[in-house]
């Protein structure tokens, strides 16, 4: 049995003004041909293909060949150039060109990536793979629980499998299981119909966690649907809410053998998914809010943890806002408190390990690239520490991969620390701050850029979390977006109106 392998993973927001190159793929994670298959320290679904394969070929005494393409991912940021995509499509198609036919296709994406002239760059991504493979090789792809599900995604592919955890902790599992899935349609114990039902709604991505709250029931409820039929496979999907696209929207897929219990089973989670959409609602807080908590808090033993979720790489945000920062030193912050601040600034960075240790320095941070939300901030700081840019996520994380921040610096306000870092990263780990000498542990008050994913580090050391009510491009306050393009009525800015709109309608995105 011969398996084509691989990935191409971006996330999109269409309001950021961040943009990302070939050059952020290889900067983040990048293999190409033959390097997919040596050993590698990342977790990422790339090693749950490749064990699952493993445990096949030992249960079944079959030979299975991996044909690797390339896997490539960058931290998120805007739509991607048009040229950006055109060159991996390109590398991908070339590695594609080398290989012989195939029995089958997994491959991974993320799901909510848009180019600058295109809604659907993950769709562009898979017509090359149909392309080549012809109408008959099954393809089964992996997506992130944030992908804005399409009815052509659905309609080119034999199966989609997403990740059951956010934050999310699951990518090799999605992986294996996405494989076990192709594994048992090429051996034709299973020829799963899917069934798309898109739910008109957009929810804060602060309240997605699947280890409590909504999304945790929903999740019990799935699962009790696949325990009543052993061929169903569900994926829910919370899609990321910063994409002004035309099909925008949470949804559901369910995939089974049976289609009339297949379509019931989505329509029922459809409609659970809908009823609990009142009940993803945030509580934000302004940094005066917080810096009141700490004076008025006895025991400050444990750090407070703040979410500038709205300047969050990880949802394509650039990074660099100087919100925070700046709010702090009004309230005097820098003459009490042990902070720990992040921002993108490659100049202020640059000039900062230029200048070298111990230095004092004058800066002008902040908004390199969100020029349309905030003006930079001068201030007058000493360079404290010059940092080599590297750091590994730890287990709770994604994929345990190894970030490159470029070149990085602490710089000392008062008692403000902040990390200065020349390229983007998710900033959700406890491990960036450590790289460059700063323990959030011992901190007052730790600033992190993530809407959920920090939980998985940051909940093990304090319970004292809170996100905050920033501007940006990834923010909670979905409704002060400029949305134009999502179809209407949209929950949250439509409220009472009926769905699905008649008795009986359906809700599949694919019919339409």
């Amino acid at each position: 049995m011969r398996i084509v392998v691989g990935g191409l993973l971006q996330e999109s927001n269409t309001f950021s003004e961040a943009s990302s190159t070939l050059q952020d793929f290889r900067k983040y994670y990048f293999r190409l041909g033959e390097q997919l298959l040596q050993p590698q320290t990342a977790e990422n679904e790339l090693t749950g293909f490749i064990r699952a394969a493993a445990e096949e070929e030992r249960e079944r005494a079959g030979k299975i060949t991996l044909l690797p393409t390339m896997f490539a991912q960058a931290v998120s940021s805007g739509r991607v150039p048009r040229r950006t995509l055109d060159e991996l499509k390109q590398l991908l198609t070339g590695q594609l060109a080398r290989l012989p036919s195939c029995d089958g296709i997994l491959f991974a994406l993320h799901g909510a990536w848009a180019a600058e002239d295109h809604d659907d760059a993950d769709v562009e991504i898979i017509e090359e793979l149909r392309r080549w493979a012809g109408p008959d090789v099954p393809i089964v792809i992996t997506l992130d629980s944030h992908a804005n599900v399409t009815g052509r995604m659905v309609r080119l592919v034999d199966g989609i499998v997403g990740y059951r955890t956010f934050p999310h902790v699951d990518c090799e599992e999605t992986g294996y299981r996405a494989a076990k899935q192709l594994f048992r349609i090429i051996r034709g114990k299973t020829k799963p119909h899917l069934k798309l039902k898109k739910v008109p709604m957009i929810v804060p991505a602060e309240s997605h966690q699947t280890y409590r709250g909504p999304m945790y029931e929903l999740w019990e409820e799935a699962r009790a649907g696949e325990r009543e039929d052993p061929s169903r496979l569900t994926s829910l999907f919370l899609v990321q809410p910063w994409l002004d696209i035309e099909e925008m929207g949470c949804s559901v897929i369910v995939q089974g053998d049976d289609p009339d219990r297949t379509e019931a089973e989505a329509d029922r989670l459809a409609g659970l998914m809908w009823s609990k959409r009142s009940e993803f609602e945030v509580d934000l807080y302004s940094v005066p809010d917080i810096i009141r908590k700490l004076e008025a808090d006895p025991d400050r033993s444990l750090p407070y943890i703040v979410s500038d979720s709205a300047d969050s790489p990880g949802a394509g945000s650039p990074g660099d806002s100087n919100f925070v920062l700046r709010r702090l030193l009004e309230l005097g912050a820098d003459r009490r408190w042990n902070c720990l601040l992040s921002m993108l600034d490659p100049d202020s960075a640059a000039a900062a390990v230029l200048a070298g240790e111990g230095s004092a320095v004058k800066l002008r941070l902040g908004h390199s690239v969100s020029r349309s939300v905030g003006e930079p901030l001068d201030i007058e700081a000493v360079v404290a520490t010059v940092g080599t840019g590297k750091f590994r996520f730890g287990g709770g994380t994604a994929n345990r991969m190894e970030a490159d921040m470029g070149r990085c610096a602490v710089v000392r306000i008062g008692t403000i620390s902040l990390l200065l870092m020349e390229n983007a990263t998710f900033t959700g780990d406890p491990a960036m701050y450590r790289s460059a000498g700063l323990e959030p542990a011992e901190a007052d008050l730790v600033l992190v850029k993530s809407a959920n994913q920090f939980r998985a580090e940051y909940e093990k050391l304090s319970d004292r979390i809170y996100i905050l009510d920033t501007p940006g491009a990834s923010t909670a306050k979905i409704k002060s977006l400029a949305f134009e393009r999502i179809p209407r009525p949209m929950v949250p800015f439509d409220e009472n109106f009926a769905w699905p709109a008649r008795e009986g309608e359906s809700t599949d995105a694919t019919a339409k």
